[in-house]
């Protein structure tokens, strides 16, 4: 009898399902190094050796080794030796867990292994091909563990094929031995490539000492460390430790901030927005600091399972996680020095790894001011002295101008100051505005209505934002479908901007996703800006000992609203070193 049906589904061969698997885990050599070196820190490794080259990976290590009962069953699925059930998870203490790392490799590559338990007097040596065990035998060696990989995805030539230059996949390599490097400072990390060495640290426990060994003494002068939040309702919510940058150490991407959640790498949006809302208006909107941030927190309270690379992570209390975070970046950059200094660049400043792959040396360190930082907008938890308010360190006279833009004053240690006077009018007068906003923005009624020219885009934007203008104290009415009216604008921008001004504001108004406040320092930072003496104006004695006054009394004196800095400082030490007297 033949069948009615024809069969479309079927189950995958064993070997096909090992390789489908493996892509989810290993996707280039950094993968397998990523995997490897974590195997080695659960085994309590102290010394790392990474070895690469053409063909080649290999990972020597001094941990507590596998012992001969167990060599065979590491290479089987789900093998592994960190829970033995679902809830383990939920305490769940070492970097690996799934029991796909070594399988997966395996499946996609030729391995030899040899390793000797620490409780055993002799190891073993196991040769594996495309998962596939093809010797076996005793061996004499030291404690630990040595795996090599070779020929990496032989057996999956299309996926050769997606590999980039030998030079691209040497960063990528150089980036996950730094990752762990800095998060494991008590561990030696080697890096060699074809016999040159690229990273090495010291394993002094110390996580500054890693950072320069890794990325260079240059950028670790510009590093504060963490401190943990002033607000003791959120000192609950887990510990953290770490470094992050003075903000005239920054960059453009967010390829700099380093996050780590139990001492595991991650990649997570809430903890580097936490980062970025701490900095505030000490940071244009779009640069981004160097950090490494490492929170620990009760296991229970995250879910590492995510993806089969455990790169992804998320928080059951996330909203808790991201105001722990701002709160401790905030505190510690209240209490640091932040006006950025000139100085001379040193000779001999020793690379480190990190300028194998691209970080640019700062050119800045910064200084020796207490500061203050809060939330612009928030309600203000602080007395005057806690802020900072008073507190700059610079006096009054003498004051001179230079390139009608520029404000030279003295500090009371000797220092020259030089201030941006565009960007220290700025500051004023925003908290200015910010110290009056009760809530409600008052709005003028213009005498003659304007009719702002939108491209498509915008026209689209503003007619989903229509209420979030009049919240800003727009008086905006819709004029059929393509053409808006506006009758009254905010009254911090009346007499002070024209009309394609104002279509700017508008434009930037509706553009800002973030929350009402974030809005209302775009609103305010504007027109702080356009009420603000300008550069090339020549100012009176009077008028620079103004600016220098109520700077020093600023919340937040070091930069304008935008991010910029208002003020940079020469120390007497290095005038006198430029001029031979050191």
């Amino acid at each position: 009898m033949k069948e009615r049906f024809m069969r479309c589904i079927f189950v995958l061969e064993e070997q096909t399902i090992g390789k489908i698997a493996a892509g989810e885990v290993v996707d280039r050599p950094a993968s397998v190094v990523k995997e490897l070196i974590e195997n080695s820190i659960d085994a309590g490794s102290s010394h790392v050796i990474v070895g690469v080259g053409n063909g080649y990976i290999q990972i020597t290590d001094d941990g507590c080794g596998i012992s001969e009962g167990d060599v065979a069953v590491a290479f089987e699925k789900h093998a592994t030796s960190k829970i033995k059930k679902i809830d383990d998870l939920t305490a769940l203490r070492t970097l690996g867990f799934r029991g796909e790392a070594l399988p997966s490799i395996a499946a996609v590559s030729r391995i030899e292994l040899s390793t000797r338990h620490e409780s055993e007097e002799v190891g073993t040596y196991l040769k594996v091909d495309g998962g596939v065990i093809k010797e076996r035998r005793r061996i004499t060696r030291g404690g630990g563990t040595t795996i090599e990989v070779k020929s990496l995805f032989y057996n999956l030539p299309a996926r050769i094929g997606t590999l980039k230059s030998k030079s691209t996949e040497l960063r990528h390599v150089v980036e996950v031995c730094i990752n762990y490097a800095v998060i494991y400072p008590e561990i030696k990390f080697e890096l060699v490539h074809e016999e040159n060495p690229i990273v090495s640290t010291v394993g002094t426990g110390k996580m500054l000492d890693a950072i320069v060994n890794t990325y260079g003494s240059s950028v670790a002068k510009g590093l504060i460390e963490l401190k943990e939040p002033d607000f003791p309702q959120h000192q609950h919510v887990a510990t953290i430790s770490g470094y992050i940058s003075k903000p005239s150490l920054s960059y453009g991407t967010k390829k700099h901030l380093f996050t780590y959640v139990n001492r595991r790498f991650v990649r997570s949006e809430v903890m580097e927005k936490a980062i970025k809302r701490g900095y505030g208006s000490l940071l244009p909107k779009h640069a981004y600091p160097f950090a490494v941030i490492s929170l620990s927190i009760d296991p229970g309270e995250i879910n590492v399972n995510i993806h089969p690379k455990k790169r992804e992570i998320s928080f059951y209390h996330a909203n808790d996680v991201f105001q722990f975070i701002t709160n401790a970046v905030a505190t510690t950059l209240r209490h640091a020095d932040l006006i950025p200094e000139v100085v001379q660049r040193e000779d001999g400043i020793e690379a480190g790894a990190g300028d194998f792959f691209g970080i640019p040396k700062s050119k800045k360190a910064a200084i020796n001011v207490q500061t203050s930082f809060q939330e612009d907008i928030e309600e203000d938890k602080y007395t005057e002295k806690e802020r900072g308010g008073g507190c700059l360190d610079l006096r009054s006279a003498p004051l001179y101008q230079v390139l009608d833009s520029y404000i030279i004053a003295q500090s009371d240690e000797d220092d020259v100051i030089m201030i941006d006077q565009h960007a220290a009018a700025e500051r004023i007068n925003y908290e200015k505005l910010i110290e009056k906003y009760g809530g409600r923005i008052d709005k003028q009624t213009l005498l003659r209505p304007y009719m702002p020219d939108l491209s498509p885009h915008q026209l689209y934007l503003l007619k989903e934002n229509e209420n979030v203008l009049r919240e800003m104290g727009f008086d905006i009415e819709r004029l059929g479908d393509d053409s808006y009216v506006i009758r009254a604008i905010p009254v911090v921008f009346h007499g002070m901007i024209g009309e394609e001004e104002m279509t700017e504001v508008i434009t930037r108004l509706v553009e800002e996703r973030g929350k009402k406040e974030e809005r209302i320092k775009v609103l305010f930072s504007t027109a702080a800006c356009k009420a603000s003496i300008k550069a090339g104006e020549k100012l009176s004695y009077e008028g620079m000992r103004e600016i220098v006054e109520r700077l020093k009394i600023a919340k937040i004196p070091f930069t304008c609203p935008h991010g910029r800095p208002t003020m940079i400082r020469m120390s007497k030490k290095e005038i006198e070193k430029r001029f031979k007297r050191r």
